[in-house]
């Protein structure tokens, strides 16, 4: 039973290496055995070890923590574990049709859960470091899969910066080694609070999060993920959207855990403001239906930085809950858009008209997505809004903040909306079979978005019960942003002017990413010194 944990790791790496041994079209049925046999794990070790209330550590090899190979569980990696098992049973089903046959790509499918899965468990800053770069080279390999020109550029536009980014992890892994003689996160974090001399282990953290903070597409190096995201196929920007991209920000609270640099969490606060509303500013330019989605990302992104940076404790939870609720949503739209595309055979949202006509389960679904991201009530992005909005009330700046991020959220998707309406000029019709995935996704969102207070407290001990989901201040305030971004969007946004354009055209050089990292680590020691 206390193995379970390695059980989860090598599951799934097993079934791939099965399926890249015997390519055979009825062997790659394994995958559904091996999603099931994870699923059943998962559940009982949750049960048994009562929601993990107490933490549970495995160091492989009997040896000393402090040096050994060690997996931590408790209820934060076990809440990720279920949402990573979750998202790939749907990705799975998602694609099954178009990939069932196809072997290598059902192998790094696998492969790569077994990877993130690892991820989320290890105790030791150098097996973080491995199963990240494990998990981004295979995520390369899934982006490139298309074999394209665009696809390609973008896969190693991806893999080289984060690979860039993960040279400062290695500077600050070395003199966290330097300072405590162990990488194991529970004894360097005892090692660091015995510390006078705190400079050295700033200089660490500052190394560490630069690169956590390309990982996770923070602000302004984040360039890397509308490429990549635009260039995967719709199973695999599902994938990265909902759930891959969350790996940097597990690797954030994780770290944030160990270090305790409280001096930085208004630094990431407002980096985090900065992120969401670029992400917003750049999709509202845009006219790709999935860098619509893909910059939207970075915007979620933003607000879930801003809730999981605070030392307020609703804040915090409501930034955590947006991971999990971005997860739902973000991939519902992504699979809706690989959809539209496929049956359209084009992504700019101006030609695509009748949507709803065409594809009217998908619409349905794609509706309920929009409403969650845009935090409606009912559904499950209005109620990690929410939570965060109750935890920075205190603050009108912070609130302001907010809304600005919601009431650009709202235009962006007023803006992709255009699509459901008018009537069809494409002759062409490729369907392919995702609505099972997407319907699945749906009902989580409005699960989520109404029977989120015994989940909360059931995965995170909190109660949420102040958060009144049908409280007619809440709809009043909803249905005023809609209003207010309807306008913007009818005055400004749909007129496409100049600066729009302009903005839409810009394209970040590899070499002006890597000085925009450098400078976001000079902008950390500036101000890790006031």
């Amino acid at each position: 039973m206390e193995f379970i944990p390695i059980y989860l790791i090598f599951i799934p790496i097993v079934a791939a290496m099965i399926i890249y041994l015997f390519n055979n079209k009825y062997v790659n049925y394994i995958i559904f055995v091996a999603q099931t046999i994870m699923t059943f794990l998962a559940v009982i070790y949750y049960k048994v070890y009562d929601g993990l209330v107490v933490d549970k550590m495995i160091v492989l090899g009997g040896w000393d923590k402090r040096i050994g190979i060690a997996l931590k569980s408790d209820s934060l990696s076990m809440s990720f574990i279920f949402l990573s098992i979750f998202i790939w049973w749907i990705v799975i089903i998602y694609c099954w049709d178009k990939r069932k046959t196809d072997f290598k790509f059902l192998f790094f499918l696998m492969f790569l859960q077994g990877t993130f899965l690892g991820l989320l468990q290890t105790n030791d800053l150098f097996n973080l470091f491995i199963f990240i770069e494990i998990t981004t080279i295979i995520s390369t390999i899934l982006i490139i899969y298309k074999k394209d020109g665009y696809s390609v550029r973008a896969g190693f536009y991806y893999l080289l910066l984060n690979s860039t980014g993960m040279i400062f992890y290695l500077l600050g892994l070395i003199l966290i080694y330097n300072i405590s003689g162990t990488l194991n996160m529970e004894a360097t974090s005892h090692k660091i609070s015995l510390l006078t001399d705190t400079y050295p282990v700033k200089m660490a953290y500052i190394f560490i999060m630069s690169a956590i903070g390309v990982k996770s597409a923070f602000f302004p190096v984040y360039n890397w993920l509308p490429k990549a995201h635009g260039a995967a196929p719709s199973s695999i920007s599902a994938l990265l959207s909902g759930l891959l991209v969350k790996s940097g920000v597990y690797a954030f609270i994780r770290l944030n855990q160990m270090f305790k640099m409280e001096s930085f969490y208004h630094f990431f606060f407002f980096l985090g403001f900065f992120t969401a509303i670029s992400g917003i500013i750049f999709a509202l330019s845009q006219k790709d239906i999935k860098q619509i989605l893909a910059f939207h990302t970075i915007s979620q992104i933003g607000i879930i930085l801003m809730g999981i940076s605070s030392i307020d404790e609703k804040t915090y939870v409501g930034g955590l809950m947006h991971i999990f609720n971005h997860a739902m949503f973000k991939s519902l739209l992504f699979m809706g858009a690989g959809i539209i595309i496929n049956t359209y055979g084009i992504r700019r949202i101006t030609d695509i008209r009748g949507v709803f006509k065409k594809l009217p389960y998908t619409s349905i679904f794609m509706i309920i997505g929009m409403l969650s991201i845009t935090g409606a009530p009912l559904f499950n992005g209005f109620v990690s809004k929410t939570v965060i909005k109750y935890g920075v009330k205190g603050s009108n700046i912070k609130s302001t903040m907010l809304f600005i991020i919601n009431l650009g959220t709202s235009i962006s998707f007023i803006k992709l909306s255009q699509i459901f309406f008018g009537n069809s000029r494409i002759k062409r019709s490729r369907n392919i079979n995702g609505n099972l995935a997407m319907f699945l996704l749906a009902v989580m969102c409005i699960m989520l978005g109404n029977y989120f207070i015994p989940i909360t407290k059931g995965f995170f001990g909190v109660d949420l019960s102040y958060v009144k989901v049908m409280d007619i201040g809440n709809w009043i305030n909803y249905i005023m942003t809609l209003g207010i971004g309807y306008i913007v969007y009818k005055k400004i946004i749909a007129k496409d002017y100049s600066i729009i354009k302009k903005i839409r055209h810009i394209n970040i050089s590899f070499g002006t990413t890597n000085f925009l990292l450098v400078m976001f680590i000079f902008i950390m020691i500036l101000w890790s010194r006031y």
